[in-house]
């Protein structure tokens, strides 16, 4: 498998426990989150917002169950856009359904790889359909 693919997969499967961890009943386990972001991590939100790595960990931890029964994430459109070694740079669209709302965002995430996964080391987003 390609590093490409495997950041595939991880961002795949985490959306997958963001999904679990913000819909009812909220499931899943919070020290898959401190695994899949590398120290120094940080993230620009849709709106233009930039957290750090303890600011996200702090959302999750709280934000548990908060999205309430009916909450979806699709991933749509995933590619590598750059491979250098130990890093890859991917693109992907993260499409969620809350309350009867689709929303969508284009994101780029940048990944540290090795022979223990892929780290998150960085996400900038942009909305494509932001909340009504």
């Amino acid at each position: 498998m390609t590093d490409a693919e495997t950041c595939t997969g991880e961002i795949v499967a985490l959306h997958r426990l963001f999904e679990t961890w913000l819909g009812a009943p909220g499931h899943g386990d919070f020290s898959r989150f401190e695994a899949a972001f590398a120290p120094g991590f940080a993230m620009v939100m849709p709106g233009g917002a930039r957290l750090d790595r303890a600011a996200v960990l702090a959302f999750l931890e709280g934000a548990r169950g908060g999205r309430g029964e009916g909450f979806r994430i699709a991933i749509e459109d995933c590619f590598a856009l750059h491979e250098a070694p130990g890093l890859v740079l991917m693109h992907y669209v993260e499409r969620q359904w809350l309350r009867g709302q689709e929303t969508a965002r284009r994101a780029a995430a940048l990944f540290r790889t090795g022979p223990e996964g892929p780290r998150w080391l960085f996400v900038q987003e942009t909305w494509i359909t932001p909340p009504v």
